[in-house]
């Protein structure tokens, strides 16, 4: 795609951290987009930051209309929901 388009490339789509970094460094990607991540992990750069577990997203509640699903995903609790 680089090759043949000179502008600003966005990728999104089931991207992890390590895999959206490896987009950034190989320049194959100027940004990386998370939708689904985010809904269900509002503090998303911090979890990416310190290798915290990312809580899966309740697919049921997309576009239900209602805040469920929407605002009641958890935080990171002083850094205890960390990996490893």
């Amino acid at each position: 795609m680089r090759q043949r388009f000179a502008g600003c490339l966005i990728y999104c789509g089931n991207y992890d951290a390590e895999l959206a970094q490896a987009r950034l460094d190989d320049s194959t990607a100027d940004a990386v987009a998370f939708g689904r991540p985010f809904i269900a992990n509002p503090d998303l750069p911090e979890r990416f930051r310190v290798g915290a577990a990312l809580t899966d997203p309740d697919h049921s509640t997309f576009y239900g209309g209602e805040e469920k699903g929407y605002t009641d995903y958890p935080f990171l609790d002083n850094g205890h929901d960390r990996l490893g």
